[in-house]
């Protein structure tokens, strides 16, 4: 799944301060595309580099309140998703209440491997990677 300025203005808020080795653990890009997606956020005034890493400005905290109130453009986005207290299955379309979703762990199959995640229930479909599931606060199966 791309990964849009919701998902790492909201990653920046939790962690404080990100560096481009923040967004190559989180999202899987490479170093190069990190830090070049940290350096067009800054154009935009969404963060401003210090010593620690890039923080958010004002303009950044103002345009994450307006995603957490009205949601992002991309419909597709799983924290948008939330809003409306079901997750939606991007294969099937099956609505999984929010709080029936939990993050499952690894597991090793005969012949394939199901990575940490949230899926759907019908159809088995990776909707969240175990990192988006963190940002949106989904608890972990026991």
């Amino acid at each position: 799944m791309k990964t849009n300025k919701h998902q790492t203005l909201l990653l920046v808020k939790n962690k404080r301060a990100v560096r481009a080795r923040d967004l190559v653990q989180h999202f899987a890009y490479s170093p190069g595309t990190a830090r070049s997606y940290l350096s067009y956020l800054r154009r935009q005034d969404l963060l401003q580099p210090t010593g620690a890493g890039y923080v958010l400005t004002e303009k950044g905290q103002d345009r994450l309140h307006f995603f957490e109130v009205t949601g992002c453009r991309g419909p597709a986005c799983p924290l948008c998703q939330g809003k409306t207290g079901f997750l939606a299955c991007p294969r099937c379309g099956y609505r999984m209440p929010k709080q029936k979703a939990k993050v499952l762990k690894k597991r090793d199959f005969l012949l394939a491997v199901r990575h940490p995640g949230v899926y759907c229930p019908r159809c088995l479909k990776l909707i969240f990677t175990e990192g988006q599931a963190e940002l949106l606060g989904v608890p972990k199966e026991t």
